[in-house]
């Protein structure tokens, strides 16, 4: 009896649960990449999102301009319009049928006619400036609905962000407590060698190497706080030279360099164009990282796209 109910027992034993697979820093690294290659796309959407509010507070000025023009048109006509009927209710040749004088007949019939033409262009110009006030507003309304699906492309992409943020973040946790400290250990803020830059591209490098320390935010532009192409950015506006907001971009705006000829100054990036740093020499780059890490010097592993601006 007993041998059977061990039997039984076997029978109906419940499998042991999986171990969950093992986590890499590999993995960890992905997992932050993803992370940051969207933030790009928050940064292009929130670029694309300032233009479209740079051309709605246009066309709003346009409009309020082309309002007053209408009103005043509007006005003239109108005042015309009721002149005309003090001067003459019948209108303004009944006058001219009571006349016996052929010659102030024909006087008087020129001068109506010159003034029913002067009303057609106004009235022209009325119907002119009508329809473009309409085609106005209907471009204001367009923008605004862009504006709104952008803004919500956005928001979408933050509340995306942020949930994979805290994914890799678990990721991470999963590492061992010497594997985590090496994978958030910073790759360096010195360098052992002189930098051999001038004029802007100097100034440029000057300042994002000021920058080292400052941690790593996304969306990032400063001034104690980056995000990889914020600090590329703004690292460039002080050496007097404007970039876009983003990676791609940014590497656009230059002059495409091969890899085997960087120069210090030169923008470096990650051939998906999700970060990018600027080239420091010696095969080092200064770039801002990832959340958890600071402004920082590392290699050019990685880096596989390079342009020049300035």
């Amino acid at each position: 009896m007993t041998a059977a109910l061990v039997v039984t027992g076997a029978m109906f034993a419940f499998p042991s649960a999986q171990a969950e697979p093992a986590v890499t820093s590999k993995d960890v690294e992905n997992a932050f990449h993803e992370v940051e290659a969207m933030n790009e796309q928050v940064n292009a959407l929130g670029e694309q999102t300032k233009a479209t509010q740079a051309e709605i507070d246009d066309l709003t000025t346009d409009i309020d301009r082309q309002l007053t023009t209408y009103r005043e048109q509007k006005q003239a006509l109108g005042e015309a319009i009721v002149q005309q009927q003090l001067d003459a209710p019948l209108g303004p040749t009944a006058s001219l049928l009571g006349s016996d004088d052929p010659e102030e007949f024909l006087e008087g019939l020129g001068a109506v006619q010159a003034l029913n033409s002067t009303r057609a262009d106004e009235l022209t110009q009325f119907g002119r400036t009508s329809k473009q006030l309409k085609n106005r507003r209907a471009q204001l309304e367009d923008r605004k609905d862009a504006l709104k699906e952008a803004t919500k492309k956005a928001d979408d992409k933050r509340a995306e962000i942020r949930k994979k943020y805290e994914a890799a973040k678990a990721e991470l946790a999963r590492l061992t407590a010497a594997e985590q400290a090496k994978f958030n250990a910073g790759s360096g803020l010195d360098i052992d060698f002189d930098v051999k830059a001038s004029g802007k591209a100097k100034a440029a490098l000057a300042f994002a190497m000021a920058q080292m320390g400052d941690p790593y935010v996304y969306g990032g532009t400063g001034p104690n706080s980056w995000d990889c192409s914020g600090l590329v950015m703004k690292a460039w506006a002080a050496a007097g030279v404007s970039i876009p907001r983003v990676v791609g971009p940014q590497i656009a705006a230059g002059k495409a360099v091969p890899m085997d000829q960087l120069q210090p100054g030169d923008i470096v990036a990650y051939g998906d164009m999700s970060h990018d740093g600027l080239y420091v020499g010696n095969g080092k780059v200064v770039h801002a990282p990832r959340p958890g890490k600071s402004v920082e010097i590392t290699t050019l592993s990685g880096f596989t796209r390079a342009a020049r601006v300035g």
